[in-house]
């Protein structure tokens, strides 16, 4: 006799419906990457972890249904998260979300270190939303209880109460004239490539003193750094690149958000003259974001998006999307300051820790930012070969050395 089992189904919301969207370019995935140092992670403490966690987060362990837009349990438990062997387990790091959990977890053991790897879908949750599922998991594997009460809020529409975005600025509206070209050419390659450039303690000090003396941020600091090499690159005097926003600080959300609640200001253009210097470049650039900033920029179109997603068929909706949301070759991320402290698991010493965006098939290219314990990490995660492994480090050094040899210029 067959029985029909009812199957837990949550709809997606707006925002990691684009995300799916352009999962055929770029596959919706983000990772963190942790060296650890002195003991080892117990794998059924935290498969006890993972379990918990699901209480407050249940798509963990649910597929997602491209078609239908909805994440639908399917009987999976937290043993599917884990991943111990070895064998191409870059390409495991890729896993099909339409028929398996939303985490996967990625351990190596080696000779007086382990490495560890853990992906989450992007169509689930953004950055800020990762690290704060990066904590509870942590907490919960440390034995740290939270009431049964607590609730991950995956709703945007809170956000975007009393948000007034106002006109774009002018220097958006001519920068829709350009976009920034690959800055890799396309290569057959098929290997994964996860490159990284670190900044030391004493430079990212030396570096931050000099931007609060300008009355810039760091996340500015970067972007003009990386504007300035991909000028170079491209022999252009003009360089447009959007910039994510986390939109839970608009509305300082409580509890737990592990969702998708990032907006972009989608055009931030300098313009670069052969005698313009670091500090002239980042003028122009903290000068344009303290506008988008004020006009809210970052929430152009996403009003209008989550009116449309619950009234309009999921076939012209992803139309409509393409049309609106274009995928820039030349990207930049900032997933902020890592906490060391809510990202520790008992008994192990995390000597490295960073995040990364999907892998990404040349010739896109995404320079993501990190720092944890004081250490900043320039990262981009490639698909090529290894000549797009050589451009891809050289571009990482290039910034590096544009954010150093400012930070030492008087």
């Amino acid at each position: 006799m067959k029985t029909n089992v009812q199957r837990k189904v949550t709809n997606c919301e707006c925002l990691d419906f684009i995300e799916a969207t352009y999962r055929d370019r770029v596959y919706p995935l983000i990772y963190c990457h942790l060296t650890v140092k002195d003991g080892h992670l117990d794998i059924e403490k935290l498969k006890d972890a993972i379990s918990i966690s699901t209480r407050y987060i249940p798509e963990l362990l649910y597929i997602y249904d491209y078609n239908q837009a909805h994440f639908i349990e399917r009987g999976l438990t937290a043993k599917h998260c884990i991943i111990t062997d070895k064998a191409d387990r870059e390409k495991k790091m890729r896993w099909d979300l339409s028929n398996d959990t939303q985490l996967k977890i990625f351990i190596c053991q080696e000779a007086e270190q382990e490495i560890v790897v853990i992906g989450i879908s992007h169509i689930l949750t953004d950055g800020i939303g990762f690290l704060q599922y990066l904590y509870l998991l942590a907490a919960l594997y440390n034995g740290k209880q939270f009431d049964n009460s607590m609730r991950n809020t995956r709703d945007i529409s809170p956000l975007l109460k009393n948000i007034q975005v106002q006109r774009q600025t002018q220097q958006t509206k001519y920068g829709k004239k350009f976009s920034a070209t690959s800055l890799l050419s396309a290569q057959a390659g098929n290997h994964y490539i996860c490159l990284t450039s670190l900044i030391n303690a004493d430079c990212l000090k030396a570096i931050h003193a000099k931007t609060k003396r300008h009355g810039a941020t760091l996340n500015e600091a970067f972007m003009t750094a990386y504007i300035r090499v991909i000028a170079h690159r491209q022999n252009t005097r003009k360089v447009v690149i959007p910039c994510p926003a986390d939109l839970r600080r608009f509305n300082q959300t409580a509890g737990l958000t592990v969702a998708n609640m990032t907006g972009v200001y989608k055009t931030v253009i300098a313009e670069i003259e052969p005698e313009h210097t670091f500090s002239m470049t980042l003028k122009q650039v903290s000068i344009e974001m303290a506008l988008q900033k004020s006009r809210r920029r970052c929430f152009a179109g996403i009003k209008f998006l989550a009116c449309m997603f619950r009234k309009t068929p999921l076939p012209l909706l992803r139309r409509i999307i393409k049309m609106t949301y274009h995928l820039p070759a030349v990207s930049y991320t900032n997933f902020g300051i890592i906490d060391h402290n809510q990202l520790s698991f008992k008994n192990c010493r995390i000597e490295h820790c960073y995040l990364t965006g999907t892998y990404r098939n040349a010739a896109d290219f995404q320079l993501s930012v990190s720092t944890f314990h004081n250490i900043c990490t320039l990262n981009c995660t490639l698909v090529g070969t290894e000549e797009t492994r050589t451009l891809g480090q050289n571009l990482l050094e290039q910034v590096k050395k544009e954010l150093i040899d400012w930070s030492k210029d008087n």
